[in-house]
Formats: structure tokens, sequence, C-alpha cells
């Protein structure tokens, strides 16, 4: 892959190209461009100068409730730029950052606070009601700032209102001296297991995928980039928003993906990037039609995506209809988020996703970890700087994940002979639905505290917009007792509800294994539209 270097950018020249941290980096680019465009939101437009002035004001409330170095922040915000006022804010002083999934449900939401034990949380007053009742759960009690937005809630917890943090406290500079290897970054993944694991990434890890993508050579210079999706995930905040703030780029922020509002977004702020997982832009060709956009205002360069795979049919009608090249990129939270992509300056490889980072070294492995040549399949394993630094608590499944210095993934694929990787299968069980990762056991942990439930399995199924829908099998312990809108509300009222499966099927019982074990690869291949099974939807 055609490999761009830093300092001939033009876009870059004069300014700083090494850091400490990433709290660093946004005063710096603030100091070297205050008036450059940093976030356009709606009618709101932010400058550099702005998000560092009101990341200092955030990171002075800080201090002042005691937050310090190492200390945990937590985000629970719809996507808006207060999650960027709060989160580098915290890390101005060293502190973590923790974005927490606003999907979640109070026992999801207890559960992240015990493991993490922030000091204070930033909650939007959407999500206020939902997280009164996981604090109600837990015995870890943050300091709840609510950033007060147009929803009606119930809830008393909030001790005080973002607003007037932004109003009262000063801007002065509060960024406190760090190292590389400092964390910086808290994002929760959902395990096998049920249990989900806190990714600690460091200031290192997050410097070199902002390098790493800078040097890819998408950027051109007076770039708009569009967030359409929730910006508790690594994609949003680790992929872009911070590569795009060191190249000293734009940032265009929606608070959720619209596709009617697609197009007037694209129009109105010049973008000329975007990210998407491939439901997202089925749904664009779907829902509008090319009369409807005047295409001499659509800027767009590239669309990436992943997450799960892009037809062929859907790359081929954006680029016929509006000239947009997809870039398909492969990676994981603990690995910051991008580990591979297509790349900008070379050909595009249908099915596969793309090159590895300059800064990485990825290698197909077999069962014994032994490296495997090209085009033969064996598990995707990744070193460099931007691996992640562990799972918060959790020491064990850390070293088993990173053994022999590698990042295990679990994922399935190889490499061709000009170094394209392909991703083939999931060596897990994990179910990834219109883009979201969904663990099964997660769900089928939940069902078993049913009373009714006797046995479950989860699986994938396969779908034509969403690339899997999540379908439940379940053994009642009263045969007839059990519907599939009961079983789903006992779900909806206990897990987000992206995870909540859209298919049911009772059963007499459950195929398994000699052992006992449940044989789930049965139950995918008799999955068929004969059976007794009723979608919600």
């Amino acid at each position: 892959m055609p490999i761009i270097q830093l300092e001939t950018q033009p876009y870059l020249k004069g300014r700083r190209l090494e850091f400490e941290s990433i709290a660093q980096m946004l005063t710096i680019r603030s100091w070297e461009t205050p008036e450059a465009p940093h976030v356009y939101y709606y009618d709101q437009k932010l400058t550099y100068r702005d998000t560092n002035e009101r990341a200092n004001q955030a990171a002075n409330f800080l201090k002042e409730k005691g937050v310090k170095k190492g200390d945990i922040v937590a985000v629970m915000i719809r996507n808006a730029p207060e999650i960027y006022y709060a989160m580098w804010g915290a890390q101005k002083l060293g502190a973590v950052a923790l974005a927490i999934n606003y999907c979640l449900k109070g026992p999801e939401i207890a559960y992240v606070l015990n493991d993490a034990k922030p000091k204070v949380a930033f909650v939007g007053s959407d999500y206020i009601d939902e997280f009164a009742k996981g604090l109600d759960q837990t015995q870890a009690k943050p300091y709840v700032v609510e950033a007060v937005t147009a929803i009606a809630h119930e809830s008393a917890i909030a001790q005080k209102k973002f607003a007037d943090i932004l109003n009262q406290y000063p801007t002065d500079e509060c960024l406190v001296k760090q190292s590389l290897d400092d964390p910086f970054l808290l994002l929760y993944s959902s395990g096998t297991t049920g249990q989900p694991k806190g990714i600690l990434l460091s200031n290192r890890a997050q410097l070199a995928q902002c390098r790493n993508i800078t040097r890819q050579g998408y950027i051109k210079g007076n770039d708009v980039m569009m967030i359409m999706l929730p910006m508790f995930h690594t994609n949003p905040l680790c992929v872009f928003t911070y590569p795009m703030s060191y190249a000293g780029q734009a940032l265009c922020i929606r608070k959720k993906f619209s596709p009617h509002e697609f197009w007037p977004a694209v129009m109105q702020y010049g973008i000329t990037i975007i990210m998407g997982v491939p439901t997202m832009f089925d749904y664009i060709l779907c829902k509008v039609e090319p009369t409807d956009i005047d295409l001499s205002k659509v800027k767009i360069r590239y669309a990436f995506t992943g997450g799960a795979s892009l037809s062929l049919a859907t790359r081929r009608t954006f680029k016929k209809k509006y000239n947009i090249d997809f870039l398909v990129g492969y990676g994981l939270t603990e690995g910051c988020g991008g580990n591979t992509t297509e790349p900008a300056l070379g050909r595009f490889k249908d099915g596969s996703c793309g090159m590895t980072h300059s800064e990485e070294q990825i290698e197909i492995m077999d069962e014994d970890g032994n490296i495997l040549p090209n085009n033969i399949d064996g598990e995707v394993c990744i070193k460099g700087d931007c691996v992640m630094m562990g799972y918060l608590n959790k020491p064990e499944q850390t070293a088993e994940i990173m053994r022999g210095g590698f990042l295990h993934t679990g994922d399935i694929g190889h490499f061709d002979d000009d170094g394209y990787l392909y991703i083939v299968d999931r060596k897990g069980d994990m179910i990834i639905r219109g883009g979201e990762n969904i663990y099964p056991r997660q769900i089928e942990i939940v069902l078993e505290e049913h009373p009714l439930v006797a046995e479950v399995a989860v699986i994938g199924v396969p779908d034509k917009y969403l690339g899997q829908q999540v379908k439940a099998y379940i053994v009642s312990r009263q045969k007839g007792k059990m519907t599939a809108e009961v079983t789903r509300q006992w779900l909806l009222e206990r897990m987000a509800k992206y995870k909540v499966p859209e298919l049911y099927e009772f059963v007499d019982r459950l195929p398994r294994t000699p052992s006992g074990k449940v044989q789930k690869f049965k139950l995918i291949e008799q999955n068929s539209p004969g059976h007794n099974c009723k979608s919600l939807f």
C-alpha cells in the first residue's frame, strides 16, 4: 500500500506531529489553528478554540470535584459536542474517559458502574431515568451531571447541569503532563461469557491510530467527516474523531442516522468523508431518489464501512449514482477500531477489507500459534502500538487474548498474495446485526432467569438488509405458556433493545452432543422459513 509521509501533507505543514497524549494534541491544534472549524452540529459551528475552551471548562469542574490522573469519568450522552467537552475535559487531567452505551438498561448500566467505578458521570436527559435504575443497583455512586435536552424525565439524580458548567467555569488551560503509556479511553465490549469487558486504550495506541489513518491518503485538507454512528462506539471516536482532529479537519455530528436527513446534511455542510455500516447505505439507496439530490453540491470522496459485508451491488450503485467510492475496513475495539483499510491510492478488491496499517503487524495463525502462508485460513492476530493495554479488572482474560504478544481476534481469515485481508468466519458465536456486535450468551443468561425457560439457545440467522437477525430457540417448562411477545418484553426490560431477538421458536428439546453441549450448528442448518417461527417485525 502506498504510504503517505505525514510531513509532506500540505494541511499538516508547520504543525506538530508528535504528542505525549490525545489531550495535548487537541490543545496544540487549538493553539495552531484556533479559528479552524472543528465541529458542525446542526446550527452550531465550533472552532478548535471553542472545543478546547469548553473542554477546559469541564476539566476545571472535574478538578474541583477531585478528579485526578488515573480516575475514570463516564459519559452517556446521545451524539452531541458535549461528548467532546466531557471526554477531552477528563483526558486533560489525565483521567480516563468512559463512553457508556446509551442503549443499555438498568442492570447493564449497574454492571459497568460497578466495574469501572467512575467518579463523575455526564448523562443526557434522554437516559437519566434508565441511568437512575442502574445507579440504584450499584455500590458505585458517581457525581451525576445532566446534559439537558428536550426529553422529559422523572429522575432527580443529577447534581449539576452541563450548561451551568459551560456558563460558570473558567477556560484556563488544564492540561497535565502525561505519558504515551497512560490510559485515556475506556470502552466496553460484550463478551461471549455474557460479562462485558472494559477495554483500556492508551495515548500511544490512539496516536498510532491517528498516524495510521492520516498516512492512508484519504484526507486532502478542508475535509468534513460526518459521524452518524453512536458515539459510544470505537469507530466514531478512535477511527474518526481523534484522527480527523490530529489532521486538523472538521467533524459533522448527527444525533442519529436518518436516510432522509442524510443528503440535506451532506449538501449543507460540504461533507467529504462519511462512515457507516452497510445497512445504512442500503437504507439510503432504498429511501432516497437521485432526483431529490443536487449532485453538484455532493463533495463526498469516500464512504468508509465495516462491521458486516458490503454487497457488490451497493458498492456499484453508489458509484454509478453518486460517484462515491467505498473503502472497506476491518478492526476491533481491542485494536483501537481500525486495523486494515482498502487503500485510497491503490486498487479495491471485492470481498477484501484492505491492507494492514503501517504501524501494525497482522499475521494469520493456526491453533498452535504458527504463522500461516498466504491464501490459507487461520486466526487473525494483531501486534503493534494500536493494541489495547488490556481488559479492566480481568487479567486472566487479557492474558488469554494477548498470547505470545499478539491480540488473538477470534476472526478467521487469510491474506492474498498482494497483502489484502479477507475475513471468512468468526471463531466464536458472535452475531453482527446491522453492524452491532451481539453475543448470544449475554441474551441466553437473561432468558435463563425467566421462570418458564428450561433451556435456551440463541443464534444468528441470515437477513437481506441487516446481515443477520437474532433468533432464540426456547424449551419451555410449561408447553404453550410462553409467547414471543411476552418473551420479548421480558428481554426489553433487562437489556438493550438492539440485542433483543426478532425471532423466537419454541421447541421440545435442543440438539446436543453426547456430552450435553448444545449443537448450535444444527440449529443454524435447520433454520428455514418452514419452521414454527414468529417474527415480531
